[in-house]
C-alpha cells in the first residue's frame, strides 16, 4: 500500500492481464474442441456421404478461421454504428450504439485524451474501467468493451434507457413517499455493491443513479471512486473550503431554496469540471477530517442528502453559489434544518419514519447507518425485503418503443437542449490543447459472451 497508486494499478493490470489472457486461451481452446466434437457428433449421426463430410468440415474451419480472426482484432470505433448522441460531459460525449457484428446496442461513451491528461482525471477514467469490468450484479452498468486510440479512449457500456433519476425527479418536483422509499432501498443496495467489490463511490446524486427497462435502478459514473482521494484533490479542496468556511451563513427559507434549486440544477453544468464531487451531496470528512480519513459511511451521508432532496424538492445545503454550499457543508449542524412547506399534502408526504432516516444518514460519522442490514432494520423499509427488491414492482417502467428508445434523454439535435451544455463545451474549447498522446495501460476489454459467426 505504500507504493505510488499509479504504480500499483500498473502492477495490478499487469497481473489482471496475465489471468484474463491465460483464462481467455484455456477457455477458448476447451470450447473449440467441444464445437469440434460436436461437428463429428452431428455428422455421425445423420450419416452423411463423403463429400457431405468435406463440405461440413470446410464450413466448419471457415467459422473458425472468422471466429479466430475475431479474436485477434482490436476493437475500434468504426465496429460500432452511432445511433444517436445521449450524453456530453466535460471531456467527451456518449452515444447510443450497436455493435455491426454482434447487434449489441451499448452506450459508447467517448473521452478526448488530451482533456483527461490536461484535467488530471487519468487514474480516474482508469477507476472506472475497473470498477465496470468487476461488476456482475444487476445494481451496477456492467462493461462491454473499452478500447483506445491516438486520440481517445472508449467505454462501451450497456445501454440503461430510462434516463437519469434526477429526470424523473425534475419532472416530478416532489416524489411521493411511497416512490421514493423503493427508490432509496434501490439505491442502498447499488451502494452497497460498490461497497463490496472495495471501492466508495463518493460522487452520489440523482443524475448516476440510472432506471433500466423494467423500472429498477442501477449506479454508474465510477470516475471519483477510489479508496482516497489524492492528495492533491484534498488540498485543493480543502484550500477551497479554507477560503469561504469564514463566511457568514446565509438563512433561507424552504420556498426559497426550492425555487432557485430548481433554477439551478438544469444550468449548472460547468460542474463536470469541478474539482471532486457535488458540495450539494459530499460528506464533510471528506476534507474535514485530516489526517482521520474517511470510510464508505460518506456514501449512506449522500444517500440521506438523495432522500431529503426526493421529499423536499431541494437539496439540504444547496444554495445559490458553490462558495455559498460549501459554506453550508461545513457548518452542517447549524444549517441543517426540516424542511417546511406550503401545503398538508406535502408536509405530510414526509412522514417521521422518512425524516427518521435523514437524521440517521446527515450525522455525525460514528452516529450514521452505515450497513445494509442497518438500513433493512430502519421502520421506514418494513415494507420492503431488501433482498428481493428486483422483484418488487417498480412505481415507473419506461415506455420504450424498443431498445434503442431515446426518448428519455435529452435531444442533441435540438438547439434548446443543447443550451444547457452551452458552458460545458465552451470550456472544453478552451483547455483543448498542448497535451502529448497517451497510450493508458491497461485499458483494453472485451466481455466473452460472445460466440462465432452463425452460432449465436
Amino acid at each position: 500500500m505504500a507504493l505510488d497508486p499509479v504504480v500499483r494499478r500498473k502492477c495490478e493490470a499487469t497481473q489482471v492481464y496475465f489471468l484474463d489472457y491465460y483464462f481467455d486461451l484455456l477457455s477458448y481452446i476447451k470450447h473449440r474442441k467441444g464445437r469440434f466434437q460436436k461437428l463429428k457428433d452431428d455428422l455421425r449421426k445423420i450419416q452423411v456421404t463423403q463429400n457431405q463430410a468435406q463440405l461440413a468440415w470446410r464450413r466448419y474451419c471457415a467459422d473458425e478461421t472468422a471466429y479466430l480472426r475475431r479474436r485477434r482484432i482490436r476493437t475500434q470505433e468504426k465496429e460500432f454504428n452511432i445511433l444517436a448522441q445521449i450524453g456530453q460531459g466535460g471531456y467527451g460525449q456518449v452515444f447510443l450504439a450497436r455493435k455491426r457484428d454482434t447487434g449489441e446496442i451499448c452506450a459508447l461513451k467517448k473521452m478526448n485524451k488530451k482533456l483527461l491528461q490536461k484535467l488530471n482525471e487519468v487514474q480516474h477514467i482508469l477507476t472506472e474501467r475497473d470498477i465496470l469490468k468487476a461488476s456482475h450484479t444487476d445494481w451496477l452498468v456492467k462493461l462491454l468493451y473499452a478500447f483506445q486510440d491516438p486520440e481517445h479512449v472508449y467505454l462501451a457500456m450497456e445501454y440503461v434507457p430510462g434516463g437519469d433519476v434526477r429526470t424523473l425527479l425534475n419532472s416530478n418536483g416532489i416524489l411521493l413517499d411511497k416512490y421514493t422509499r423503493f427508490y432509496v432501498a434501490e439505491m442502498c443496495l447499488a451502494v452497497v455493491a460498490l461497497h463490496k467489490l472495495g471501492y466508495i463511490h463518493r460522487d452520489l446524486k440523482p443524475e448516476n443513479f440510472l432506471i433500466d427497462s423494467t423500472g429498477h435502478v442501477k449506479l454508474t459514473d465510477f470516475g471519483l471512486s477510489k479508496g482516497n482521494l489524492s492528495s492533491q484533490r484534498v488540498d485543493a479542496l480543502r484550500h477551497k473550503l479554507e477560503a469561504v468556511k469564514n463566511n457568514q451563513i446565509i438563512y433561507r427559507t424552504s420556498e426559497e431554496k426550492r425555487s432557485f434549486y430548481r433554477s439551478l440544477k438544469r444550468e449548472d453544468m460547468t460542474c463536470a469540471f469541478s474539482v471532486v464531487g457535488s458540495p450539494d451531496y459530499m460528506a464533510p470528512e471528506i476534507i474535514t477530517n485530516q489526517g482521520a480519513g474517511y470510510d464508505n459511511r460518506v456514501d449512506f451521508w449522500s444517500i440521506g442528502c438523495i432522500l431529503y432532496e426526493f421529499l423536499a424538492g431541494y437539496a439540504p445545503f444547496t444554495a445559490p453559489t458553490l462558495d455559498e454550499v460549501w459554506v453550508n457543508v461545513y457548518h452542517w449542524e447549524r444549517v441543517f434544518e426540516r424542511p417546511k412547506f406550503d401545503s398538508i399534502e406535502a408536509e405530510q408526504n414526509l412522514t417521521a419514519e422518512a425524516w427518521s432516516l435523514i437524521n440517521q444518514l446527515i450525522t455525525h460519522r460514528n452516529n450514521r447507518l452505515s450497513s445494509l442490514t442497518d438500513i433493512q432494520n430502519h421502520p421506514y423499509f418494513h415494507h420492503f425485503d431488501l433482498a428481493t427488491m428486483r422483484e418488487t414492482d417498480p412505481p415507473f417502467v419506461p415506455m420504450l418503443e424498443s431498445e434503442a428508445d431515446t426518448s428519455y434523454f435529452d435531444d442533441f439535435t435540438n438547439p434548446d437542449d443543447m443550451e444547457i451544455y452551452k458552458d460545458v463545451n465552451n470550456k472544453k474549447q478552451q483547455i483543448e490543447e498542448s497535451m502529448h498522446r497517451a497510450a493508458f495501460i491497461g485499458f483494453t476489454f472485451r466481455h466473452r459472451d460472445f460466440l462465432p459467426t452463425g452460432q449465436r
